[in-house]
């Protein structure tokens, strides 16, 4: 099935804006702005909403305000209450497993230790569609998880994410235009033939 609903997870409130978590937020708000969609607080799905049409179809772009780690509890209740089947939506998360500013497209599959992916998973299933934005550090050492996932971006992230933007607007738009399985191919393709030369 096409994807109807994108589902964009973070924390609510300024105090959240611009840490890690939020990655989810972010791409979608970017990818509002590009296609004119305007922001709705829906309380019936505890959410905020942006609907238009695309294509020639009307999609909705989803950010959950329950907090992260409850995030599944507005994605039912917004696919309960408009009857929206799981495989029909795409969630849009930051993953501490892939590398800062790498992306990738999968469909199903376990948590990654995200606890917003867990809480999905715990009250629809885990047979969604997801777009994953690596914020990996390449120094690894001494971190904290929590701690680093609520912080803000450093400078140099910062810059990357504000490059690489475009390009994981583009990969969701060939997704909603020439579906999932095709832009799996090109998106994570073009993520191994990147990994394989900054490996070199």
């Amino acid at each position: 099935m096409a994807v109807r609903v994108l589902f964009g997870l973070g924390n609510p409130g300024l105090r959240y804006r611009g840490t890690r978590h939020n990655l989810g937020f972010e791409v979608l708000e970017a990818l509002a702005e590009k296609l004119g969609f305007s922001w709705k607080f829906d309380k019936k799905v505890d959410a905020e909403v942006a609907t238009g049409v695309y294509l020639d179809r009307k999609i909705a772009l989803v950010k959950p305000q329950t907090f992260m780690n409850l995030s599944g509890i507005s994605v039912q209740s917004y696919l309960d209450y408009y009857q929206i089947s799981i495989d029909e939506i795409l969630v849009i998360f930051d993953d501490f497993n892939l590398e800062i500013g790498q992306s990738k497209l999968k469909i199903g599959g376990g948590d990654g230790g995200h606890n917003g992916i867990s809480n999905i998973i715990l009250h629809n299933s885990a047979d969604f569609t997801r777009f994953r934005v690596g914020i990996k550090p390449k120094c690894m050492a001494s971190i904290n998880l929590s701690d680093f996932v609520l912080a803000r971006f450093d400078l140099t992230e910062g810059q990357i994410l504000k490059q690489l933007m475009p390009i994981w607007l583009d990969q969701i738009e060939l997704m909603l235009d020439k579906g999932i399985e095709k832009a799996m191919n090109q998106t994570n393709k073009k993520n191994l033939i990147q990994h394989e030369q900054d490996r070199e």
